[in-house]
């Protein structure tokens, strides 16, 4: 009799691991239970864990994400599978590597998938047995509701690092540290998490429940030329003086600290708590206070212009920490320009003329408190910019057709005509140091995404004929391009990539080395409308504006059809009374 009960049990537990008429019984029962239980979207895994005492068959078990399929197989040849025969025993953990990479764990591993998991975006998995059956399911969302399985994609909730079921196999929380193939109870939580359930069975989206405080668009909120809104910034004594000393140790640093900030407009103020803010700037960075070595002196100090970046979802990553879908706010004060106008005029008449890859700007006014003056400091009026991110990506997703590849920045020495492997760098490698090509995203795939642009640089610089305009109509929008540099020439940007090889951004809309959209974001203008150091910009010639080795306009301006694109902008752009004729250029 004892044995036929044994047999029972572990009969029992075979169904339950692998079939949903007894899933009903699993959290009495126990048996054969198999959970996700842990996600890393920084590492790239997934982690599997059977708390139950029987062990349990994985052979065939998937994982299906945002429904789009499968994970897939390292060399992307078909679905990620679990090996046949592969048991989990019980109490096991088990690790999935996701986007090729293979974490260190204590625990089995079952292969590696090519397939990448985010932490920043919307994210569904689903554990599926053999036979296709829902097992468990992860998802990042801030519904307080269960929400539709077919509205994920158009969401970012909230973002993580680490998320882990604290206790194993029980509540979700954002972590601390990994645990890969070990129990999460030696994790540290960081902030609570909130798994909502997901209806698998809903035919039509819900929504999120409005909060009439809520900003829904913070682009065309905070980027209001029709407003001047006030940030005030409070920052603690130590931390203020530390962005002091590591200003003394390093003038480029780019070290964020903690402050709290509150953005005010039409009377209505969005505080944040726990924000990030550094310093800005290249060869116009400075000091915000005093000489090298002096930290603050209370309600006595020497105050500096100098250029700043809040980021709001610096140190805490969730809702609360943007605002309107805005995380960061670059505040640019107006270095030698009494008019504070010309990088203002310019990215606006870009947008003027149809160029979305222009970013969206304003101005507000800037105060700082540190901890212990009397009363705040007066920065003044600020340039307000949207930074070129992840997120500037994503809101021109219609655009790029994907906002999910490679964003490069370019400075001095960007002349697309090297490819010598020291001026290349991803952002986590070049630390403060300015190089040529820096990759701003998608950063785990840098190897890949410098052989691309490696290989975009010796094309640009070989190929002639018809061969160089099939390619380059093939990889890029000529029109788009041209009459982008239409408007940089027309408003006298000399400190470009044409020029002086240097300040704009390339972004490669897939990471194939061969089949993808390049486009040119047009990046810091300051220096225009009369600021020429290198050219006298007003009576230079723009159909030889810079250098003859930077191909990609030279050549373009070769063929007389791609000529006629590029002088017919100018002439646009000059006559017309909405653009930069004087009567357009005074109206905006």
């Amino acid at each position: 009799m004892k044995r036929f009960f044994s047999l029972l049990a572990a009969l029992l537990a075979m169904v339950a691991c692998s079939g949903d008429d007894e899933q009903e019984l699993q959290p009495d029962l126990g048996l054969g239970r198999v959970v996700i239980n842990e996600v890393n979207t920084s590492a790239k895994y997934i982690e599997l864990y059977n708390p139950t005492e029987y062990d349990c068959d994985l052979s065939g078990f998937r994982i299906y994400k945002n429904n789009e399929g499968y994970l897939k197989n390292a060399d992307k040849s078909a679905d990620f599978v679990i090996a046949a025969g592969t048991n989990l025993p019980a109490g096991g953990f088990a690790v999935i590597g996701c986007k090729g990479q293979d974490p260190v764990s204590l625990g089995m591993k079952l292969g590696v998938s090519a397939t990448g998991i985010s932490g920043s975006k919307s994210l569904l998995l689903e554990l599926h047995d053999a036979t296709g059956n829902r097992l468990d399911y992860f998802v990042n969302s801030s519904f307080e509701m269960p929400r539709a399985v077919d509205a994920w994609d158009d969401q970012v909730e909230h973002s993580f690092d680490i998320a882990a079921r604290m206790g194993d196999g029980e509540a979700w929380q954002v972590v601390n540290n990994p645990t890969p193939g070990r129990s999460n109870t030696i994790a540290t939580m960081k902030a609570p998490f909130l798994h909502t359930e997901v209806d698998f069975t809903a035919t039509e989206p819900n929504e999120h429940p409005k909060n009439p405080d809520i900003v829904e668009d913070g682009r065309t909120y905070i980027f209001d030329m029709e407003a001047l809104p006030e940030i005030h910034v409070k920052v603690s004594l130590s931390e203020w003086n530390r962005l002091l000393a590591l200003y003394d140790q390093n003038h480029d640093t780019d070290e964020y600290i903690h402050c709290d900030a509150t953005f005010t407009k039409d009377d209505k103020t969005h505080a944040f708590t726990d924000a990030g803010l550094r310093l800005r700037g290249n060869t116009s960075r400075r000091r915000p206070e005093g000489n090298g070595g002096e930290q603050h002196k209370v309600d006595a100090a020497d105050w500096h212009h100098c250029h700043f970046m809040l980021n709001l979802r610096k140190f805490v990553k969730d809702d609360a920490h943007e605002l309107g879908g805005v995380r960061k706010i670059h505040l640019k004060w107006c270095k030698d320009d009494a008019t504070y106008v010309r990088e203002m005029y310019c990215y606006n008449l870009f947008r003027r003329y149809g160029i979305e890859t222009g970013i969206m700007t304003s101005y507000g006014r800037l105060w700082i408190h540190v901890e212990g003056d009397k009363q705040e400091a007066y920065f003044g009026v600020y340039e307000m910019l949207e930074a070129i991110d992840e997120t500037y990506l994503k809101n021109r997703t219609e655009l790029f057709g994907s906002a999910d590849h490679n964003l490069w920045k370019c400075g001095y020495g960007a002349g697309l005509n090297s490819t010598n492997d020291g001026d290349f760098k991803s952002d986590e490698d070049a630390g403060t140091t300015n190089y040529p090509y820096i990759l701003k995203t998608n950063t785990d795939n840098f190897a890949a995404a410098k052989e691309q642009l490696k290989d975009f640089i010796l094309k640009l610089n070989g190929k002639t004929g018809e061969s160089f305009k099939t390619w380059i109509q093939q990889v890029t929008d000529v029109e788009l391009l041209l009459k982008t540099y239409a408007v940089n020439v027309a408003v006298g940007m000399w400190d470009d990539y044409w020029c002086n090889q240097n300040n704009y951004y390339i972004y490669f809309n897939s990471s194939d080395k061969y089949d993808y959209k390049f486009f040119f974001i047009p990046y810091d203008y300051d220096n225009t409308l009369g600021t020429s150091l290198m050219i006298d910009a007003g009576r230079h010639d723009p159909l030889n504006w810079g250098d003859n080795s930077r191909k990609l306009i030279r050549k373009l301006l070769d063929y007389p059809e791609w000529r006629a694109i590029y002088v017919k902008a100018l002439n646009e752009l000059c006559a017309s009374d909405e653009l930069f004729k004087m009567e357009g250029s005074v109206a905006a």
